[in-house]
């Protein structure tokens, strides 16, 4: 019995967290681009020859000019700006922009669902949304790891979730997890604070976090069994 619970605790420690990284869709970006583009495009010429073609300028043409600048600026802008990365994997949803990462622990999720054409994660702490157009693969496996560790968050309908598509493994780039900060969170257990990260252990499934004397037979937040499959932070 020693041997075997010594044997789990290396297994544990040696266990390597992962995640898929999503960038967006070229297509995407480019159709935004293209649209606001032309439309930007369109309104500037309009205003250019209502202003200086025609024999009487009209009053609007100013107008147009400004409007359409505006608008063709904007588009040439959203083609260089970082659109973000969506990450998917053991630890959770993150989405990262401009070099700053939000991350929601499966555990932590409270809903996923569509509003208008975004997915939006929301969490205990904060909120995750982006266009489900420009992330499909990456929805698609987000949608299918939710409703395997924690579907209970999952309020889509039948519907919605085939829309999302089937999940690939062969989808987005595999990279490790950095070591998840559990000091300062509450035993689920218990709820007594997590002060050092080696007192605590986490479920593999959901990631939700115990004092390592107090881990039960199945997580109380996902239900899946738990015991010595609990793993090191």
């Amino acid at each position: 019995m020693t041997t075997t619970k010594k044997a789990n605790k290396k297994a544990a420690a040696k266990r390597e967290r992962k995640e898929r990284k999503f960038t967006a869709e070229a297509t995407y970006a480019s159709k935004l681009a293209i649209v606001g583009g032309m439309a930007g495009a369109l309104a500037l010429g309009a205003g250019v020859y209502a202003q200086w073609v025609r024999d009487q300028p009209t009053g609007y043409a100013g107008y147009l000019v400004a409007a359409g600048a505006l608008v063709l600026g904007a588009a040439l802008f959203r083609t260089g700006a970082d659109p973000g990365t969506l990450r998917v994997g053991d630890a959770g949803v993150g989405f990262e922009k401009n070099n700053d990462l939000v991350r929601i622990l499966w555990c932590d999720i409270e809903r996923i669902s569509l509003d208008g054409e975004k997915l939006v994660v929301r969490g205990k702490e904060g909120v995750i949304a982006f266009p489900r157009a420009a992330f499909p693969k990456g929805a698609a496996v987000l949608v299918g790891e939710a409703g395997r560790r924690v579907p209970d968050v999952v309020k889509l309908s039948r519907a919605e979730i085939d829309a999302a598509g089937s999940p690939s493994d062969a989808e987005g780039e595999i990279v490790p997890i950095e070591e998840i900060q559990v000091a300062g969170r509450h035993c689920r257990a218990t709820d007594k604070p997590i002060s050092y990260e080696r007192d605590a252990r986490l479920c593999p499934m959901c990631c939700e976090v115990y004092l390592k004397d107090e881990v039960p037979k199945k997580c109380l937040t996902c239900q899946h069994d738990l015991g010595a499959r609990a793993t090191l932070p």
